[in-house]
């Protein structure tokens, strides 16, 4: 049987998304204006109160039926540009007011939505404790990040074995920890050379390109950088701001 690509009860795939929401809201509702016009390193385009308009309009979006190109640049544009002449309490209150409803959507779809939404959501709210330093530092939820583990692992093994021709790169094994759990996935076809060991909060910045290629190189240094991401590297270092070690070690 294969393991679905979401894996976690409509429960706690709600409780994670609304738990998300309500940090994201309370956060969003402390910054004042010097904050929230910081640029996000993360989405070089975007501020951190852009990154709030995304998070609402997709929300939004999914209520109204507008996904036509849901996860294109184009989409999540239309959403920031939507809301250019909101204030970002507006905005809270905006997301705040579709949450229910959103909640609602989540639990009848649970293990069937995209896989997407709940990935994206994680690493936008990173996106802004990045933007914001210090003053976003937090302790990773890992909930919805742990809840499409097998998403994220099947993707990169068939990146793997796609991009094999071009970039090469022998197979490994990824171990992977965080919440005082660990996971094994083989990545790429044949025997694997090697084992590389990384927190499952590392893995999901990595993967959405919230890492240097430098920073990636540090993790796997005898292939290209590109086998471990799905868009493409940051230009730049990106520190996160944690308060814990994301490990859970």
């Amino acid at each position: 049987m294969t393991e679905a690509d979401v894996n976690a009860t409509p429960d706690e795939l709600v409780d994670g998304y609304r738990s998300l929401r309500t940090r994201c809201l309370s956060l969003g509702r402390q910054l004042n204006d010097e904050q929230t016009a910081l640029m996000s390193p993360c989405c070089p385009a975007w501020s951190v109160k852009d990154l709030f308009a995304h998070m609402s309009g997709v929300a939004s979006d999914i209520l109204s039926g507008n996904t036509e190109g849901a996860a294109t640049e184009a989409w999540a544009d239309a959403q920031v540009a939507a809301r250019a002449d909101l204030t970002l309490a507006e905005i809270c209150n905006e997301w705040e007011s579709n949450g229910q409803a959103v909640d609602d959507v989540v639990q009848a779809f649970s293990n069937n939505f995209p896989p997407q939404f709940y990935i994206d959501a994680w690493t936008h709210e990173w996106d802004i404790r990045q933007a914001l330093g210090s003053d976003g530092a937090a302790a990773p939820d890992l909930t919805l990040l742990r809840a499409v583990r097998p998403f994220l692992t099947k993707a990169l093994h068939q990146r793997a074995i796609d991009m094999a021709p071009t970039l090469g790169g022998d197979a490994f094994e990824l171990v992977l920890m965080g919440d005082g759990e660990q996971w094994t996935a083989q990545i790429g076809e044949g025997e694997p050379s090697s084992t590389i060991e990384l927190s499952l909060f590392e893995l999901g910045r990595i993967t959405m390109g919230r890492r240097s290629a430098r920073q990636i190189r540090a993790v796997r240094p005898d292939a290209d950088p590109a086998l471990l991401v799905f868009w493409t590297a940051n230009d730049s270092d990106i520190v996160d701001p944690t308060s814990v070690d994301p490990t859970g070690a």
